[in-house]
This record gives C-alpha cells, sequence and structure tokens, in this order.
C-alpha cells in the first residue's frame, strides 16, 4: 500500500476566483440584480441568484427558461475572459501539484456551460499547472458533496484537506473527515458562517492571503517550496505543525489542526 502525504480538494467559485463579480456583472446584462454582494453573502444557495426583498419580484417578472441558457451562456463568457485564481494561491497550488505525494485538484457546482473545461481554462490562464492537476470534479445540481468526498477518502492518505467557502462545504468536510479550511470571503458571509453554520473561527480565513498561509502551514511537511514569501498572518489561524505527530500514522491531524466535530 502506497503511503501518500495528502489529498487536497478546493471549490472553485468564491474560493479561488472572485464569482461575485462575474455574476453581477452577467445579471445585470439582462436586468437582473442579484443585490450588493453584502446581502448576496447572507443568503441561501439559489436564493443568492433570484435576489432578496428589494429584487425577488423583479428578477422573477424577468427571468424566464429560454434568458436561463443565455444567462449562461454569458456567465460562460465573462468566466472565460475574465476569471482568475486569487494570485496569492498559484504558487501553493502548483508547488501541490509538483509534489507526487500529494494529490490535489478542484471541486465545483460551477453554473458555466461546460464546466469542466471553463474551470481548466481559467487555472491555465491564471498560471497554475493545469495538465498536471489530480481531477477537476464538476457537481450536477442534486449530487452531495459528501458522496463524492467519502468516495476520494484513502487509508493511504496521512491527511485530507478541503477548502472551501460556504456552509454546505464546511458540513460536508466535517461529515467526511476532511480538515476543513473556510475562506470567509467568499459567497457566504463571515457571520452567517459562524452563527447558521457553526463554522469554528480556527478554520476561517479572512483574505486568499491568510488561506494561502493556512495551506502552506498545513503542507510544509509534504512540498519542497518555500514558505517564508508567504504573508503571515499574526495571531491568526493555526499554529505551525510538526512532525512527531505523522510518522508512520494514517489519517493523523497536524498540530493545531481544526479537527472535524467527533
Amino acid at each position: 500500500k502506497l503511503a501518500m502525504a495528502g489529498v487536497g480538494v478546493g471549490y472553485f467559485d468564491g474560493l479561488l476566483v472572485n464569482s461575485y463579480a462575474l455574476i453581477r456583472e452577467t445579471f445585470s446584462s439582462f436586468e437582473l440584480d442579484v443585490g450588493d454582494e453584502g446581502r448576496f453573502r447572507n443568503r441561501r444557495k439559489f436564493l443568492k441568484y433570484f435576489g432578496g426583498g428589494k429584487e425577488l419580484l423583479s428578477n422573477l417578472a424577468m427571468f424566464a427558461l429560454p434568458k436561463k441558457k443565455r444567462i449562461r451562456e454569458e456567465l460562460t463568457r465573462h468566466y472565460l475572459a475574465t476569471a482568475r485564481v486569487y494570485e496569492c494561491l498559484v504558487p501553493f497550488i502548483n508547488a501541490c501539484i509538483e509534489e507526487p505525494g500529494v494529490h490535489v485538484g478542484v471541486v465545483s457546482r460551477n453554473f458555466t456551460l461546460n464546466p469542466g473545461a471553463t474551470i481548466r481554462h481559467v487555472l491555465a490562464m491564471s498560471g497554475i499547472n493545469e495538465p498536471d492537476l489530480d481531477f477537476v470534479i464538476p457537481l450536477s445540481v442534486g449530487v452531495k458533496k459528501t458522496d463524492v468526498l467519502e468516495g476520494m477518502r484513502s487509508p493511504r492518505y496521512r491527511m485530507n484537506v478541503l477548502a472551501g467557502d460556504e456552509i454546505g462545504d464546511y458540513k460536508a468536510a466535517v461529515a467526511t473527515g476532511y480538515t476543513p479550511l473556510i475562506a470567509a470571503y467568499g459567497f457566504d458571509d463571515p457571520a452567517r458562517l459562524r452563527k447558521r453554520g457553526g463554522v469554528p473561527g480556527a478554520a476561517l480565513c479572512n483574505t486568499p492571503e491568510q488561506l494561502a498561509a493556512q495551506l502552506w502551514r498545513l503542507a510544509r511537511l509534504y512540498v519542497d517550496a518555500p514558505i517564508s514569501s508567504l504573508p503571515q498572518q499574526r495571531g491568526q489561524g493555526l499554529p505551525l505543525a510538526t512532525g512527531s505527530r505523522m510518522d508512520n500514522r494514517v489519517d493523523q491531524p497536524l498540530a493545531g489542526d481544526v479537527m472535524p466535530a467527533s
């Protein structure tokens, strides 16, 4: 049995790219209003796109099934033309791709047309070594995140990390035994993540730079790349891990790691 260092799973929209700006621009071209970013991030699931009390009735009046395909076509064009991964995350992703002991990839419920190809295009245009990614998995509507994550787990991995940006991502990570790192700058508001989702502060990353620093700390035992040049967030996040707890063990957490709830 091959003992792999770990598997890293990252979501795409909101975590790696600023999807709100793309969605707002796309919807506005159809005279649809998703509202300001603060209220957008406090809505549940599909209500993010239909709007809140101020926008809902107007959007429903303008929305029709024939228009849905045109919205997806326009959203796809925006992604292909302008979506880019946050620059500070690119070196971490590339370092993991180059490390043979780490499997890394993207899982996403992206609503563009041909989401797998769209995601790979954005990754490549952002400077990520996309051809060597271990996986890109688009999730269709109705597919449970937990089913996919459970299928990816293996006893040969000594560490399983999931980076996401929504309450559902955190719950899926906890349910399937992944270490969660949740971006508080993505699709769900920080207060919503904490109060509605029960996400602990130690699992939250307020900026892409803090997420990059946390990921480097978790992976530094296995990824042969420097972390000294990355932003260090004083007094925030996880303490640096030590290697003693990982020797010849399977599925053991790093020191200071955020453990799934028992």
